[in-house]
């Protein structure tokens, strides 16, 4: 995998040469190196899985008061950018990460972004792997892989077509937004195979105001079938939100997301309602957000918050009612490219009828953009 890498770096070299001609395919290489030091004071469940008490997106309070502490370069992400003018124009992305879970040494390259895009005036059409439309907006945390997932933030990446048309206006810019794509979890269970044979659909209509403030609203809908070999469309994830990113000042920034949901995780959009069939729906209510302000250029701060609700109807005693996360940011940007960062998280999970978990993360980081 390593050799596949390297050859992939070096076939991009003679790309990365090409000037800044209208005729040609210019790529841009982009991403950061980024080193971490996280110390939990108890256990914390990644990706909400009992079976996985290490640090690598710690989402879920654990319930046991063991601490723990890992270091990793498994953020690190690179990616090129690649763009063609003209009267139609085309481009694309490609982007990697090292991203697979426990702190190991060798982390394993990952496919985050990898798309192709056809563009003539106000339309485009993409093709690949890309984010989601349905919750669209990441928070500022320095869990750069886990965001504020279980804690309100519901996106994901996922192999789609995806249509996109900005209205031509002034100081308001209107866009619509569609996407068809896998609709089904990775590996096992769904994600075998879309058995329904029936696309995930998604759709946002949202305004940049003043080429800076932008507001949105998202739906989605996914149909399954479970049984093998069936037509019958069983059950069914739907959900629907919205979004604001306010860029209103250097010292204040703000964004975040609310949205409700059904079944949300049967199509790989993470909330702590779990998975659901027929007659058995699960239902949540997300919300988050985080403020920000560039108090110095040397010195930048970040306070956020993010709640997972469980509205299940009839929730069984030791399910997860709640989980929620406060946390902030001091950010040390030592130049225009490196900075450092120490983030303190407070997770808090309840449980129906039994003790609330907490657990507080210190995340300490370095990082270089290019």
């Amino acid at each position: 995998m390593r050799k596949i890498i390297v050859i992939l770096i070096l076939a991009f070299i003679p790309i990365l040469m090409i000037g800044q001609n209208e005729n040609k395919l210019v790529v841009k290489p982009y991403g950061f190196l980024k080193g971490d030091m996280v110390y939990a004071t108890s256990s914390v469940y990644s990706w909400g899985n009992p079976a996985n008490i290490y640090l690598s997106a710690p989402q879920f309070a654990g319930g046991v008061e063991n601490p723990a502490l890992g270091f990793t370069a498994q953020h690190t992400r690179f990616g090129f950018k690649l763009s063609k003018d003209g009267d139609i124009k085309v481009g694309g992305k490609l982007e990697l990460d090292f991203y697979g879970g426990a702190f190991d040494a060798n982390g394993k390259p990952r496919i985050r972004q990898a798309f192709a895009s056809v563009a003539k005036g106000n339309f485009e059409m993409r093709i690949g792997q890309q984010w989601d439309l349905y919750s669209p907006v990441n928070a500022s945390t320095n869990n750069t892989n886990g965001n504020m997932w279980y804690a309100g933030n519901r996106g994901f990446r996922r192999a789609q077509i995806q249509l996109s048309y900005k209205l031509p206006m002034d100081n308001i810019v209107p866009m619509i937004q569609l996407s068809v794509g896998e609709g089904s979890k990775e590996g096992a269970g769904l994600g075998i195979d879309n058995k329904a044979a029936s696309p995930m659909l998604q759709g946002r209509i949202s305004a940049k105001i003043n080429k800076k403030y932008v507001v949105g609203v998202y739906f989605m809908n996914a149909n399954f079938s479970p049984i093998p070999d069936s037509t019958n469309y069983d059950f069914s994830a739907s959900g629907f939100g919205a979004d604001i990113t306010l860029p209103i000042h250097k010292y204040f920034s703000l964004k975040g997301e609310v949205n409700m949901g059904t079944n949300l995780n049967n199509a790989n959009l993470f909330n702590i309602a779990g998975n659901g069939a027929e007659g058995d729906d699960r239902k949540s209510l997300g919300l988050w957000f985080n403020a920000s302000s560039k108090i110095h250029k040397h010195f930048q701060v970040v306070v956020g918050f993010g709640m997972d609700q469980n509205q299940t109807d009839d929730l069984a005693i030791g399910a997860i009612e709640s989980n929620t996360v406060i946390y902030g940011d001091i950010i040390f940007p030592i130049t225009k490219e490196y900075s450092v960062a120490l983030e303190l998280e407070q997770i808090t999970t309840a449980i129906k009828d039994g003790d609330d978990r907490s657990a507080l993360i210190i995340n300490f980081s370095g990082k270089i953009n290019f």
